[in-house]
């Protein structure tokens, strides 16, 4: 062995030992490309994928709308729900029904024939009008499996057409173009 100048004598890596840090040398190296290479992307001027695309769409459900745009027929869906969970419907030939589970408008006064409430169920019937129903109690939600109606999307069974949108839900006899349209924020009857 010969002596440095320090006076104390030197060894050499074991082979196990200089693998060991190769390795390592290797493993930084491709860590610090990696990084560049991230960082370079992004000052390149790419704008990124929002981290949570439903914080930055509109709030679902905020008015009814009483002409919603052009909606895509999805063929006769007797029950669904509206993505946002909070309205769902029935429908048959000859009427359509819709709870919409909270909302933020004014309960309408009760008829005298009523001993519960009005507010979160609409219906529209062939041959007459739309209304709301006398209900007892807090609503029920949509039953388990119950397929969702996609905003963007309409269904028709008979003569009633719904159409699901970001403005809430539409329902119509499509004869008499007696309906409904309500949202979190309201409701109209036409």
């Amino acid at each position: 062995m010969s002596t440095p100048t320090t006076g104390r004598p030197t060894r050499r890596l074991g082979p196990g030992l200089t693998a060991f840090l190769v390795v390592d040398v290797i493993l930084v190296l491709a860590f610090l490309v990696v990084l560049g290479t991230t960082l370079a992307g992004r000052d390149g001027g790419e704008s990124e994928t929002p981290a949570d695309p439903v914080a930055t769409s509109p709030e679902p459900e905020t008015s009814p709308d009483e002409s919603p745009e052009e909606a895509e027929e999805v063929g006769e869906v007797r029950a669904f729900v509206l993505p946002s969970g909070n309205i769902h419907c029935a429908m048959d030939e000859e009427s359509a029904t819709c709870t919409i589970l909270t909302f933020s408008y004014e309960r309408p006064a009760a008829p005298e024939d009523c001993d519960g409430e009005v507010g979160n169920v609409l219906t529209v019937a062939a041959g007459g009008s739309a209304r709301f129903v006398c209900q007892d109690g807090e609503p029920a939600g949509p039953a388990e499996g119950t397929p969702v109606l996609e905003y963007g999307e309409q269904t028709t069974v008979g003569a009633m057409t719904c159409a699901s949108s970001t403005n809430g839900v539409l329902c119509r006899h499509n004869e008499s173009g007696a309906g409904f349209s309500v949202a979190r924020a309201g409701y109209l009857f036409f």
